[in-house]
């Protein structure tokens, strides 16, 4: 059996660390631990507590038997080195919004909550959760009722910094082509550095608050090939050839969210649009352009023909040939759109 060993060093924070929490760049090759402190220390965090009471002794009881001073000094001494390797201590919100979003300088966090209380909180404070999210870490997970395996929207999660977005990959759907848009970023690697609206703390941004239009994306679709390679002759259409239309749109903070169609190319294995379409833009360091084929069915559900998901800070103006993904993102090895893109004014990301 074949294994893959990563080697690393662990990461051991201190005050300065703390303060300045290293970049991705030096945590290289680190290993970072987060979680609870243990429940030892915990304990003995109590029993310092009753030691310094008056009236009280320096013997606890567990169970039926005695434990001698020195014996508690042994374990507690294990416990504090055991959560002096916790580089981030994980808390929980379950003692109220105020203290979930409590910001001390001397010690980062993580909390893990769903996505009903992200979507909850960030309408009245948004600009708290990304105060937040500058120095702690937020996981977002899906709520216990989606048994189906279905997925929320991630971007909710990142327009406001939460660094982890936990998904159910078996989930396929357009909350899953988003997230696998994103993570297109940064040459696939699965890491994308925050942008710097992200990290600003005098200026807070609130992700709902509507912004001045910093540039305009026109898209231009022209035209599509390759399904007649990647897919029967019968497939979409059992005595004809497919009806191809092309949704697009933008998936980002609210106010730059929207979508539209092109024409439908009827009876054409290669379909010609040549439709230009307009998005203007408030954050578009936060956005991505979506493209979802169909091929149009006048009594039934249309067909799926394939889809892709792009990052708007790794787009250049020019002419494209854009490859289409299936429902999982796994890429067809022909289909393809022909796109231009160009943004008025130039943006700078």
């Amino acid at each position: 059996m074949l294994t893959r060993t990563f080697r690393g060093m662990l990461f051991r924070s201190d005050s300065e660390s703390c303060k300045n929490f290293p970049s991705p760049e030096e945590l290289k090759k680190k290993i970072l631990i987060s979680t609870k402190p243990p429940k030892e220390y915990l304990e003995s965090q109590v029993i310092q507590s009753s030691r310094r009471t008056p009236g009280t002794t320096n013997m606890s009881w567990r169970g039926e038997n005695k434990i001698p001073e020195e014996d508690e000094e042994d374990e507690e001494s294990e416990a504090v080195g055991y959560r002096d390797l916790i580089a981030i201590h994980a808390g929980n919100c379950k003692s109220g919004l105020e203290d979930c979003l409590r910001d001390d300088p001397e010690k980062p966090r993580r909390i893990s909550v769903n996505e009903q209380w992200v979507e909850n909180v960030v309408r009245t404070r948004g600009s708290d959760v990304v105060r937040f999210t500058q120095r702690n870490l937020v996981r977002i997970y899906p709520k216990g009722t989606r048994v189906d395996s279905s997925n929320y929207d991630p971007h909710v999660g990142w327009t406001h910094g939460a660094q982890m977005v936990a998904f159910n990959m078996q989930g396929h759907g357009k909350q899953l082509w988003t997230m696998q848009g994103m993570f297109k970023a940064n040459g696939g690697c699965g890491y994308v550095k925050k942008p710097r609206i992200l990290l600003d703390a005098q200026r807070l941004f609130d992700p709902c608050k509507r912004l001045p239009i910093k540039t305009t994306l026109k898209v231009k679709i022209f035209t599509g090939e390759g399904w007649d390679l990647d897919f029967p002759q019968t497939h979409f259409d059992q005595y004809s050839p497919p009806d191809f239309f092309v949704k697009i749109g933008i998936a980002g903070v609210p106010r730059d969210t929207v979508s539209y169609r092109t024409e439908t190319a009827v009876d054409q294995w290669f379909p010609i649009w040549k439709q230009e379409f307009l998005f203007q833009l408030s954050v578009p360091e936060l956005a991505l352009v979506w493209f979802r084929v169909q091929d149009y069915d006048n009594d039934t559900h249309n067909d799926f023909a394939g889809q892709t998901c792009l990052p708007l800070p790794e787009l250049k103006s020019g002419i494209r040939a854009v490859r289409l993904h299936d429902r999982a993102g796994k890429p067809y090895k022909n289909s393809r759109l022909l796109v231009s893109f160009y943004f008025d004014p130039p943006c700078t990301f």
